[in-house]
């Protein structure tokens, strides 16, 4: 999934990646979900069980130190999964532990303008756009947010 040039477009640039990077990212994901409750999950499709992509939350000061207390919704799914509502899906998951069990007050995301399904999963999620912002070296992200006081999941076809 990384290593398909037309993933990667809309992240950030990155070093190339290894079993080595793969494994530390691993292992701090399980830590992250040890001591704070939440991290990236894998996701799949259940159809056919196999791998398609991550969904999670997780402090966007563990990427970018600029960025404070927020929390970032973030999702990456394998181009074969791509306008098929997995993302929408998973998002709302997500969003209903983080803002429910998990008891967080405020959840944002973040994408490139060009990347209209990053965002548009954003609005299908019940995500409300706050703006403009730069983040983990990227400059004019379109940023959106829930809240716990007002958000709720939206009915999925």
């Amino acid at each position: 999934m990384v290593s398909d040039p037309e993933f990667a477009r809309f992240l950030p640039p990155q070093p190339a990646p290894t079993m080595e990077t793969f494994e530390r990212m691993i292992e701090a994901r399980r830590t992250m979900q040890r001591e704070i409750g939440y991290t990236m999950w894998a996701v799949d499709d259940r159809a056919s069980g196999s791998f398609i992509g991550q969904c999670g939350i997780r402090p966007a000061k563990a990427l970018d130190e600029s960025a404070g207390p927020e929390i970032d919704l973030a999702y990456f799914f394998a181009r074969h999964a791509w306008g098929k509502g997995f993302g929408t899906e998973a998002a709302v998951a997500v969003l209903a532990q983080g803002l429910g069990p998990i008891g967080l007050d405020r959840i944002m995301a973040v994408a490139l303008p060009e990347n209209i399904g990053s965002w548009r999963v954003m609005e299908k999620a019940g995500m409300r756009y706050e703006g403009l912002a730069d983040l983990y070296g990227l400059k004019g992200l379109k940023k959106y947010v829930a809240e716990r006081e007002w958000w709720r999941p939206p009915s999925l076809p």
